[in-house]
């Protein structure tokens, strides 16, 4: 059994979203953010800049990406969100890169890719970001997505979402991109800003993203060790592949280069000067 004050929390989760259900129905929930109010489906906004210095990892580095791309975005910027998720991110940079601008939101999960459509809708003065539904990858082709409905860990990689008996995912096929490859097909010019988070395939990712790695592009990158072994992938890999580019990697909230025991968190990999 769950200890009380955990259940304590989970009720008054529940009443706060039960609350701004009744509040924004039909409008979204308001979020401000560089002069501009988006709306959000209740549950579904993204953390405040406020957190920038909270104690939860999670959070903190949420609010550390969000302030990050708030400054370095802007009109006419080309931007990719790789796991958009509902759209915590996709809205706010299609804000920030303006009319002129443009957004690539890649969510995979049927699911999760429904509730950032609803929150595009909800935000029509906003230029549209693309919704792709494509997986990122090292490789074209075919694979297996794990969900639980659409939250926030659909990966590629059962372990990454499956954490204890009770945790069952639904399986589902999804077609898999490269960034490189995806990029060069659309004719997109080189991004200021790349942003990922897919639960373990980062490391695939950035295998299939050499061309763009050797850009100027700004890169965000969420790291889940945990999920690694399951994609054959390494904490030697990531550093190859960084270090073969030009880049160092440090996370968010640090100013040294990450040492050699990784750990989950938001890196940023800087060109080196």
């Amino acid at each position: 059994m769950l200890p009380a004050f955990v259940r304590l929390l989970g009720l008054r989760h529940t009443l706060t979203l039960r609350a701004k259900r009744v509040l924004y129905a039909g409008r979204g929930e308001p979020y401000r953010i560089n002069g501009t109010t988006l709306r959000f489906v209740p549950g579904t906004r993204p953390v405040r800049l406020s957190y920038v210095t909270s104690s939860n990892d999670n959070v903190r580095y949420d609010a550390l990406q969000m302030s990050l791309l708030s400054k370095g975005l802007n009109d006419g910027d080309t931007a990719i969100d790789i796991g958009a998720h509902c759209g915590q991110y996709a809205l706010p940079m299609a804000a920030f890169c303006g009319q002129s601008g443009k957004v690539v939101a890649f969510e995979p999960d049927p699911y999760a890719r429904a509730s950032l459509l609803r929150n595009i809708a909800l935000n029509p003065s906003v230029p549209s970001p693309k919704v792709e539904h494509l997986a990122v990858s090292d490789r074209i082709g075919e694979a297996t997505l794990y969900s639980r409905g659409g939250n926030s860990q659909s990966s590629l990689a059962k372990s990454a979402v499956e954490f204890s008996p009770r945790d069952l995912s639904e399986s589902i096929k999804v077609e898999l991109i490269t960034l490189d490859d995806y990029l060069g097909q659309n004719g997109i010019d080189d991004p200021r800003w790349v942003k990922i988070d897919a639960e373990g395939a980062e490391v695939r990712i950035l295998q299939g993203a050499r061309r763009l790695l050797r850009t100027g592009a700004n890169i965000l990158c969420e790291l889940h060790p945990y999920a690694w072994a399951e994609f054959g992938t390494s904490f030697d890999d990531l550093k190859t592949i960084v270090a073969g580019s030009g880049r160092r990697m440090r996370y968010l909230d640090e100013i040294a280069e990450i040492g050699d025991e990784p750990h989950y968190g938001t890196v940023i990999l800087e060109r080196r000067i």
